[in-house]
């Protein structure tokens, strides 16, 4: 298997780090996580398209997680998918997607019918609701999904990717919790979110204290992730979701190595990376 991040950043817009979205691959089965902004055109850059995907998993309903949801189905529809869409999401998925695709429905219709394609099965959605930790097989990838602590958020997944005796494990938006501790044991890849609180700092008249304490409240801290990579004995961690955006990488590695002292990736669009932790590919221009 290997791990692509498409994009790795969060609510705050950067030019350089795009929605969070990964592709997990194997030999015979791509996985998408999650379609923030900007993942249908990061796909292209890595010689991907709406029709080479098998499944689409969320993990958790936030908008920087799905706000490029119609963008991904209708420009599948344009790069000629001709399956439906297999999709697994917490509980509300269905209404929250299907909403989306209403919203669109009198401009789609317009299309359908003026353009006269082969095929609209790229505009079925086969959703599958999970609020319990479980599992499934996808193609030659078992998929575990547990649940995950990013409360006010009721339900929020973390997934394991197991192929041939390897295990990737992503965290999805969380604070640390035992859940995924005892999921991620042992796993190959850890990919994790980081909420780097030492570089955001109170703005008078635009951010308060009380609003960067209550947003880390529901993630990660940069220096408790390097401590949950240890416990769970990870082979190599991977960071993204950086919040903020823009940060001292050195310094960040710096921090979580006190605790962590195997390979530690500061995650950027377009990386793929192996499941022994090796950087293949940093980006391809098209």
């Amino acid at each position: 298997m290997i791990l692509t991040l498409l994009g790795t950043g969060c609510p705050s817009v950067n030019a350089i780090r795009y929605g969070p979205s990964q592709l997990i691959q194997s030999e015979n089965t791509t996985i998408l996580i999650d379609c923030g902004s900007g993942i249908t055109q990061r796909m292209l850059q890595v010689g991907k398209n709406g029709t080479d995907i098998d499944y689409l998993l969320l993990t958790h309903l936030h908008s920087d997680h799905v706000i490029d949801f119609y963008q991904l189905i209708i420009s599948s529809w344009h790069q000629y998918r001709k399956d439906k869409w297999k999709i697994i999401g917490p509980i509300g998925t269905k209404n929250f997607l299907n909403s989306f695709m209403s919203l669109w429905n009198e401009e789609r219709q317009m299309r359908i019918n003026y353009e006269k394609r082969n095929s609209i099965e790229a505009f079925n959605l086969d959703i599958t609701e999970i609020n319990e930790d479980g599992k499934i097989n996808i193609g030659d990838i078992e998929v575990e999904f547990f649940k995950v602590d990013h409360r006010p958020i009721n339900y929020a997944f973390g997934y394991n990717f197991k192929n041939k005796g390897k295990k990737i494990t992503i965290s999805g938006d969380t604070k640390p919790c035992d859940n995924l501790e005892k999921f991620g044991m042992n796993t190959d890849l850890l990919l994790h979110e980081v909420f780097i609180d030492y570089e955001i700092k109170p703005i008078h008249g635009m951010r308060s204290l009380e609003t960067i304490n209550n947003v880390k409240s529901y993630h990660t801290l940069s220096n408790e992730v390097g401590k949950i990579a240890k416990k769970v004995n990870a082979g190599s961690l991977i960071l993204t979701h950086f919040v903020p955006p823009d940060f001292d990488k050195k310094l960040l590695i710096q921090n979580i190595s006190k605790d962590y002292k195997k390979k530690i990736i500061v995650g950027e669009d377009l990386m793929t990376v192996d499941i022994q932790g090796n950087i293949l590919k940093q980006k391809i221009n098209i």
